[in-house]
């Protein structure tokens, strides 16, 4: 018998082989070096870094990763004309000068990344169309590798390495995504914090103008001026409500940034289980035939190294306990694919609780914002509540889905929050006559009288202070008065509470 007969493989075969191996392993390594710097950064920007900070440890790591010489991360910004430039976050063996800082000129190799909004390689962009036109103090290039980053198609940022010595190509391009999605990630989570704290200049500018108001009041209330002191507590309300939807569009902004990038690689992991699903099936099959092939082997054809092959393989589907490893494994993508397809739903759900107000009246169900509300804040409640949902047929009610998930929100809330230690929330939906009606009691600690008769009084709290501004119900009450509704409560200290909103049912449009 030849030795090709017998198994063995010739030594370049075998040398092949093992060139392949330590790719892959390489391969491997970068990858595993990339994640957890990847993760590291994500970790760090949540407990407040500074994204500049951030930028430079992943620029670190990617000319590392990549042997590159050179490399820039830069935010995609827009001049009062609507034409693209990038301002740099980070920039590596360079000298800052003003032109780095910002390249605003489209007619360079950087600038066709910016205008196309695709990836640009140039291995050799001394002779590109593109060779002119480099910003005062930048090195020469030898090789360069550009790459935008985007939000739901808005171009966001872009990062550049240069100088590799074997060049670049498309196969990096697509290691370096995940790079890209972080980075995307950091810029989208700086805008919301910038514009998180200009909300709260505002904010601050508005509660000093309301504290003029207050003082103001002070005065008029020693002259007896009744008609005046109406005036001052509306404007008090709408204020409240004001600063409310304002603190309410900041957060709608974050959370749909958010969700938008969960959507991306939830998607990628989606799609490769199903493909990974369909690969186990055939490899399934093919070591059931395998196993069927071996037991039908007759005692003429074990012998030599096929004998001890058969042995070895037969040794190892025994150790290992072959059948409970092929049934197990069906179970384990199942639970991925379900837990994937709740991390979707979950989203889906956040879309849906933060969409804009397009501040015209729709045709509304009930029964699914309360389903999409619920979800929202699951986390709030299930560690100390039971829910239960009796949601009946209701017909549609005319009304704006963003306002009324405030109004289930808050009611929501209050109900969890009245109960001290563990509770049940009822949350029920019925027709009655030619209204719509939704319930939600809970047998929390229940009201006073007193607590009754000032429940929906603007700033009026029962908890500690800095715990409630007291706006919650008092701005329920208004939008359920906009949408021609009203509510209703039922209450007795100690056995809980019952709220019950009361809508019309929308006429024929």
């Amino acid at each position: 018998m030849s030795k090709a007969a017998s198994g063995r493989r010739p030594d370049t075969t075998q040398g092949r082989t093992r060139s392949r191996a330590l790719v892959a392993e390489r391969a491997l390594e970068a990858s595993n070096r990339l994640l957890r710097a990847l993760t590291e950064s994500q970790a760090e920007f949540i407990q407040g870094s500074d994204a500049h900070h951030l930028f430079d440890k992943l620029l670190t790591v990617l000319l590392d990763l990549t042997e590159s010489e050179y490399g820039f991360i830069g935010e995609v910004l827009r001049d009062p004309e609507g034409k693209p430039y990038l301002r740099n976050h980070s920039i590596s063996n360079v000298e800052w000068t003003d032109e780095l800082r910002e390249l605003r000129d489209l007619d360079t190799i950087f600038g066709s990344v910016l205008t196309t909004g695709e990836p640009v390689i140039a291995n050799e962009p001394a002779e590109g169309p593109r060779r002119g036109g480099f910003p005062n103090g930048h090195p020469p290039l030898r090789t360069f590798l550009g790459l935008p980053f985007k939000s739901g198609g808005e171009l966001v940022g872009m990062v550049g390495i240069a100088n590799r010595p074997e060049g670049y190509g498309p196969e990096l391009v697509e290691f370096l995504r995940p790079f890209l999605t972080t980075c995307c990630s950091i810029i989208m989570g700086w805008r919301s914090e910038q514009q998180r704290r200009r909300t709260e200049v505002l904010l601050r500018q508005r509660e000093e103008e309301l504290q003029r108001h207050r003082d103001q009041l002070e005065k008029i209330l020693h002259n007896g001026t009744a008609e005046l002191l109406q005036t001052t507590v509306a404007l008090e309300e709408r204020q409240a409500q004001l600063l409310h939807s304002e603190r309410m569009a900041s957060l709608g902004q974050l959370v749909a940034g958010i969700a938008h990038e969960i959507n991306n690689p939830l998607g990628y992991i989606t799609s490769n289980l199903s493909t990974l699903t369909q690969y186990l099936s055939v490899f399934m099959e093919l070591l059931e035939l395998y196993r069927k092939l071996a037991a039908t082997l007759g005692p003429e054809q074990q012998q030599g190294p096929a004998a001890e092959l058969l042995a070895r393989i037969q040794s190892l589907q025994q150790q290992e306990d072959l059948d409970y490893l092929l049934g197990d494994v069906n179970d384990l993508l199942r639970d991925s694919r379900e837990g994937a397809h709740r991390v979707a739903d979950i989203v889906q759900s956040l879309k849906a609780f933060v969409r804009e107000d397009s501040g015209q009246p729709e045709l509304v169900d009930v029964n699914k914002e309360l389903a999409t509300t619920l979800k929202v804040v699951w986390n709030q409640l299930k560690y100390r509540t039971e829910v239960r949902c009796d949601y009946g047929p209701v017909p549609p009610i005319l009304g704006r889905p963003a306002q009324l998930n405030q109004v289930f929100t808050h009611l929501l809330l209050n109900a969890v929050q009245a109960i001290p230690e563990r509770g049940l929330i009822q949350i029920t939906t019925l027709r009655e006559g030619n209204e719509v009606l939704v319930r939600i009691s809970d047998t929390g600690q229940g009201m006073t009288r007193e607590v009754l008769a000032r429940l929906f009084t603007p700033f009026f709290t029962t908890k500690p202070p800095g715990k409630g501004t007291g706006l919650g119900l008092s701005i329920s009450y208004g939008i359920m008065s906009r949408h021609n509704g009203r509510i209703e409560v039922k209450s007795q200290f100690g056995q809980g509470s019952t709220f019950t909103l009361r809508f019309p049912i929308a006429q024929d449009l």
